[in-house]
Parts: structure tokens; C-alpha cells; sequence
């Protein structure tokens, strides 16, 4: 690699980590800020440093960077296994589902399913704290709770109409407070089963990673001796990420972007914006030119950025407007698992390679809802009993991912998702395969992080209403600033939210 000059703001960062103080680097899309923390583990090369992010992909990514320097990258997880993970052995192999808790607890009556999911998802929220107990606070309502939640009375209708429908609502009302009095004590259960030592009970990922951090490990004991933390993509933190950081007496330097904060879903609380610390920016961009930066910049803009992107000189890129994927497009990024999976059927049918993000999960789904449709539950649905299971865990939160799969079956059927995904490429497998791809097809969630040529934005991206909200914003701008050279798009951002207005 050759080796690049840093800019002002990349050399005051590294300045700022020199006084072993805590602070926060808003580093906006393409910035450098891996290469900006790999330079301060250099200039820190006598103190013992640690990398943690929470993308297992980024820590190893970050790990060639940090070459030839005394800091050790890590995830979150992988720092607390260790001590706290590995006693728990083939239990984090096995899937926690709908069906498996109706059936372990005993969870009968007409909401049995709502229930059941109303636990897990609640288990998880729980999960990511270090309360003592399950409480309200934790709760994560059903879908059809939100929407009985959200209901307000339609004006066009007559009086009478709307009082019958305020009742009606009321009702609705009870039966989800009454789903939240079993589900909580429910989602209790399946803690302390978990925690039983004995027990065989499936144990998920975030309850070790929650151990070791309410444990209050000090991370700059003999144990572990580190003298200094970079905090990668701490936009992503969770509340025990932040725990864990802000209890430690030794510096912590947080590097992030606010506006690619795109893991609400998943309880991130995103440092960059509640953490108060001295902040410095990095908004020279090394990864594209003025015209995609342009067009990055109306959307950092409707979020209320203060900081906007800039580029160096020499860097050319064009933003061209187009419905279809242009030949020789390198990337299709999509919204959604669906329409992935759609950019992958066309490339294929072009007689292209197409590279997949996420293949072998879709694989593994397809094999595994086979075997479990034939009668003979395994893998990941070794603990479902039928497709019926399967569909009513889809419903919860916690198996909202199992939904965008099940809908993928019904669109396109079994058999022709086989044969395309045979046919296509595993950019996971190898982070140097979408080299030898004509083109690869991944959500813009799988494609933070990454960069291409060309990139092309699926109309999904654009829609209207959901662009009021700000993740959908964030959403998109984290897909427009992949292009290096020219970014295509069927609608225009401007446009598209005036439109709303």
C-alpha cells in the first residue's frame, strides 16, 4: 500500500491521543478513521493498546492495519469469551425460537405465540443491561401492540362510529398489557434457566458478553494490562459496550460516525452523540470526488450534520441518474434481503458472476427450512417443531430476520433460490472474492464498511415515508458514500423528501 499523507485533521488526532486523555473523533464516510487509529497505536508504540469493535469483520479488517504496532484487536465478545463464554460450550449453537418456549415453559391460551415472543424479544433488551431483574423497562411489544398502541380515531367517520372504535381499541389495550403481565415473568424464566449452570437450555451470546461486563473488569489490571483504548465505529455501542468504556481509568478514544448509525434496532445508543468529550472531526474524504460528496452532503444535511464532507483535489467521481443497473455497475445496494436477492437473479440472468454478502446464511436457511418442512427439524431450527413455527417466531422481534427469509421462499419458491445461490459467489467467505465478481449484490447494512467503483442504489432505498425518519436517512447515506467513482440512482434524495413535504 502506498503510503498516505496524513491531512491536518488526521495529524491533530493523533496529537490529542499523545496526552492519554479520552476523546471522540466524528469521522465522517471515507475519512480514514482506521488508518487514523492504526497511526495513533503507532505513536503510542510504547504503551499497551486494545482495538475493540463490535463487527468481528472490522476487528479482523483492522488487524492488518495494526501491524507492527503494541495494540490487540478485539470484539467486544471475543474479550469477554474467554472468561465468561466458553463455559457455555454447544449451548451457543442452538437457537432460542417461539415454538421451543411455548413448548419448555408451558405457555398455553389464545396469545400463547404473542407471549412467547414478547419474552424473547424482552430477554434481549434485558440482556443488553446489567439490571438485576426483568421489568417494564425491558418490555419490546409485538408488532400488532404497536400498531393497537399508535391508533388514533378517524375523524371522517361518524360519532358513533368512533366511539365504537375507541372501545374497541381499549379493549385491544388490556389484551396487550395482559401479554406484558405473562411475557415479563416469562422472559425472568428463560434468564435463570440460562444461567443454570446444569441446564441444557440454549444460551445466547450477549448474556456472557453482560457477565463479564458486570463483572467491572479492569482493563488495565495484570489481567489484561492495556493502557489505552480506540473505540472503532462507536457509533454502534450498545448500553453494556458503554458501560464497559466509560468505567475504565485509563484513556478511551471513540471514533465514529454519528450519521451511520444505523443499529437502533439492536439497542445501539451511539457514543458519538451522547458521549460528552472533547471532539475533533475528520471530514476530508480519501474515497470518492466532489459530485458524490454533493450528494452525500443533502442527506448529512436534512440530519442537521455539523460537519460536511470535503475531498482532496485529485479525487473525480459523477452521480448519474438511472432506473436500471448500468452495465459494468460493480455494486447493487439494496434495503432489504429481498431485493438482494432480486439484483442477484438479474445479474445472473446477464451471465455475470455475482458476489452475495450473506450467502452462506441464506444457504444454511434454505437447507435448514427444508429439513424442517420435510418433518426432520435441524440446524438453526433444530428446536421448532414445523413451518408454522417458524412463521409464528417470524412475527417477534427477535425473529424479524426469519421473516425477510420465509417472504424470500414465498416470492420466489425453494428451488430457484437453490439454483441462483449455487450459482453465485461467497463474498464472505474470502474478502478478496468480489475481486474476481462482475458484480455483488448486498444491503446497505452489509455494505457498511466497504467501497466500490460504481455502485448503483435500489429505488428501495428511496421511499418517501420512510425517509422522514432519520435511521432510513442514515440508512442512505451510508449506501451513496460506497461509490468511489460514479454513484447511479433511479430517484434523487431532494426530490424524493420535497416530495413529502
Amino acid at each position: 500500500m502506498p503510503e498516505i499523507k496524513l491531512t491536518d485533521e488526521q495529524i491533530h488526532g493523533v496529537d490529542m491521543a499523545k496526552k492519554m486523555s479520552s476523546f471522540k473523533r466524528s469521522a465522517l464516510a471515507g475519512t480514514g478513521k482506521t488508518m487514523t487509529l492504526a497511526e495513533i497505536a503507532r505513536g503510542l508504540k510504547k504503551k499497551k493498546g486494545l482495538y475493540l469493535s463490535f463487527n468481528k469483520g472490522i476487528a479482523v479488517e483492522a488487524q492488518k492495519r495494526f501491524s507492527g504496532t503494541n495494540c490487540t484487536t478485539r470484539t467486544f465478545h471475543s474479550l469477554a469469551f474467554d472468561g465468561f463464554g466458553k463455559k457455555y460450550g454447544s449451548r451457543l449453537n442452538q437457537r432460542l425460537n417461539v415454538g421451543f418456549i411455548r413448548e419448555r415453559f408451558g405457555v398455553g391460551g389464545d396469545h400463547a405465540y404473542l407471549v412467547s415472543g414478547m419474552a424473547l424479544d424482552s430477554l434481549g433488551k434485558f440482556l443488553r443491561t446489567i439490571d438485576d431483574e426483568v421489568g417494564p423497562e425491558h418490555s419490546v411489544w409485538p408488532d400488532a401492540c404497536k400498531t393497537i398502541f399508535a391508533w388514533k380515531p378517524d375523524v371522517t367517520k361518524f360519532e358513533v362510529d368512533q366511539r365504537q372504535s375507541r372501545i374497541e381499541n381499549d379493549m385491544q389495550r388490556k389484551v396487550c398489557f395482559q401479554i406484558q403481565s405473562e411475557a415479563l415473568p416469562l422472559a425472568q424464566k428463560i434468564y435463570n434457566e440460562m444461567r443454570r449452570p446444569t441446564s441444557d437450555f440454549p444460551v445466547t451470546h450477549d448474556l456472557y458478553l453482560r457477565e463479564f461486563v458486570a463483572s467491572m473488569p479492569d482493563l488495565s489490571s495484570s489481567r489484561f494490562g492495556y493502557e489505552y483504548i480506540l473505540f472503532d465505529e462507536a457509533q454502534d455501542a450498545d448500553h453494556l459496550m458503554l458501560m464497559l468504556t466509560t468505567a475504565q481509568s485509563l484513556p478511551v478514544f471513540y471514533v465514529g460516525d454519528a450519521h451511520q448509525q444505523i443499529y437502533s434496532w439492536r439497542g445501539a445508543e451511539n457514543a458519538m452523540a451522547s458521549l460528552d468529550l472533547p471532539e475533533t472531526p475528520l471530514t476530508t474524504s480519501f474515497r470518492f470526488g466532489q459530485a458524490v460528496a454533493d450528494d452525500a452532503n443533502e442527506v448529512l444535511a436534512a440530519l442537521g450534520s455539523k460537519y460536511l464532507l470535503n475531498v482532496l483535489p485529485s479525487k473525480r467521481s459523477r452521480v448519474e441518474r438511472s432506473a436500471d443497473v448500468p452495465p459494468g455497475t460493480r455494486a447493487v445496494i439494496s434495503r432489504t434481503n429481498g431485493q438482494v436477492v432480486s439484483a442477484t437473479l438479474d445479474g445472473l440472468k446477464e451471465g455475470i458472476r455475482v458476489g452475495v454478502s450473506g450467502l452462506r446464511g441464506i444457504k444454511s436457511f434454505l437447507r435448514d427450512y427444508r429439513s424442517t418442512e420435510a418433518g426432520r427439524p435441524s440446524g438453526q431450527f433444530a428446536l421448532f417443531q414445523s413451518v408454522n413455527d417458524l412463521m409464528e417466531h417470524a412475527q417477534t422481534e427477535s425473529g424479524s430476520d426469519l421473516k425477510t427469509w420465509l417472504d424470500l421462499v414465498g416470492q420466489y419458491g425453494a428451488d430457484v433460490l437453490e439454483t441462483a445461490m449455487g450459482q453465485a459467489r461467497d463474498l464472505d467467505q474470502d474478502k478478496d472474492v468480489w475481486k474476481s465478481c462482475q458484480r455483488v449484490a448486498i444491503t446497505a447494512h452489509a455494505g457498511k464498511g466497504m467501497e466500490f467503483d460504481s455502485v448503483h442504489l435500489s429505488d428501495g432505498l428511496f421511499n418517501p415515508k420512510r425517509l422522514k425518519g432519520d435511521e432510513e436517512k442514515r440508512l442512505l447515506y451510508v449506501a451513496k458514500t460506497r461509490a468511489m467513482r460514479v454513484l447511479s440512482q433511479g430517484k434523487s434524495f431532494v426530490e424524493v423528501t420535497q416530495g413529502e413535504a
